[in-house]
C-alpha cells in the first residue's frame, strides 16, 4: 500500500523516479499474487488434513507472541529425565526386560528340586462310620540332563542381557534426540529475537527514508531500497517464527509427549 501511494504521488516527479517506482510496484504485485496463490494452496492442504473439503473456508487466529526466554531457563538434564519417564519406546523396553527376567526365573526354577504336599480325607456310613485321612510329602529331584538346564539358563540370560542392552541404547538415543531438539530450539529462539530486532530497525529505516523523500532531502531510490529491506525483514521474521514454533513441537515430541508446557513455553 505504501508503494502504491508513493507511485500516485510521483505524477510531477522526474520520469526516472516514476519508472523506478512503477517497476518496484509491478515486482511487488507479482510477488503478492504468487504469495496469495501459495497461501490458498496451503489452506486447502490444511483443510484436507483436518478432514474438510479443500474449499472449506476458515480463518486462522493470529499467532501469539512466543516467550523465547523461558526454554533457556530449563536444564537439559531435567528435560532428558522427563523424556525417559514418558517416551513409550523406553517404557516398552523396560517391559520387555521384566518379561525376560520372569522367563529366566521360571527357567531356573524348572531345574530345581520341588516339594509337594498331598492330603486326602474320606468318610463311609455303610456298616458304621468310617473315616480315613492321609497326608504325604513328595520330593521331586531332577536327574542329570546333560547340562540341558544349564544351557537353557544361559540362553535365557543372554536374551535378558540383549533386552538390557537394547534398553540402554534407547535411553541413549532419547538423550541425543532431546539434546539435538533442545539446541535447535535455543538456536531458533535466538534467531527469532534477532529477526525481531531486524524488523524494528527496517521499519524505522523505512519511516526515515519516506520522511526524507517527502521533505525533498532523499531520492525515490532510497525509499524503494528501504521498503525492499522492510519486506525482506518481515519475510525473515515469519521464517524465524515458523522455525521456532516447529522446534518447540520437535522438542516436545522428543520428550514423548506433545505438550508445550514440558518445554517451559506457554501459548
Amino acid at each position: 500500500m505504501r508503494l502504491q501511494r508513493l507511485v500516485s504521488r510521483l505524477a510531477a516527479a522526474p520520469p526516472a523516479d516514476r519508472l523506478q517506482a512503477q517497476t518496484a510496484l509491478s515486482q511487488a504485485t507479482l510477488s503478492r499474487i504468487r504469495a496469495e496463490g501459495d497461501s490458498a494452496t496451503a489452506q486447502g492442504v490444511l483443510a484436507n488434513a483436518m478432514g474438510f473439503d479443500a474449499m472449506q473456508p476458515f480463518e486462522l487466529a493470529p499467532a501469539a507472541g512466543p516467550d523465547t526466554d523461558a526454554v533457556a531457563e530449563q536444564g537439559i538434564g531435567k528435560l532428558i529425565d522427563e523424556a525417559r519417564r514418558n517416551r513409550p519406546d523406553l517404557l516398552a523396553a523396560d517391559a520387555q526386560i521384566k518379561a525376560a527376567e520372569a522367563n529366566l526365573a521360571a527357567t531356573k526354577a524348572a531345574g530345581l528340586p520341588s516339594i509337594s504336599l498331598n492330603g486326602a480325607f474320606s468318610r463311609s456310613d455303610q456298616g458304621g462310620i468310617t473315616r480315613q485321612s492321609s497326608l504325604g510329602v513328595s520330593v521331586s529331584m531332577p536327574w542329570f540332563s546333560g547340562y540341558r538346564d544349564t544351557y537353557n539358563n544361559r540362553a535365557v540370560q543372554a536374551q535378558l542381557d540383549g533386552k538390557v542392552a537394547e534398553r540402554d541404547r534407547v535411553a541413549n538415543q532419547i538423550a541425543l534426540d532431546v539434546w539435538k531438539a533442545y539446541q535447535t530450539l535455543l538456536t531458533n529462539s535466538q534467531a527469532l529475537r534477532a529477526a525481531d530486532d531486524l524488523l524494528a530497525s527496517a521499519e524505522q529505516s523505512e519511516k526515515v527514508a519516506s520522511g526524507r523523500y517527502q521533505a525533498g532531502l532523499g531520492s525515490v531510490l532510497d525509499v524503494l531500497n528501504a521498503q525492499s529491506a522492510l519486506a525482506n525483514a518481515r519475510q525473515q521474521r515469519v521464517s524465524a517464527l515458523y522455525a521456532f514454533q516447529a522446534s518447540r513441537f520437535t522438542l516436545a515430541q522428543a520428550m514423548g509427549q506433545l505438550d508445550l508446557t514440558l518445554v517451559g513455553v506457554k501459548n
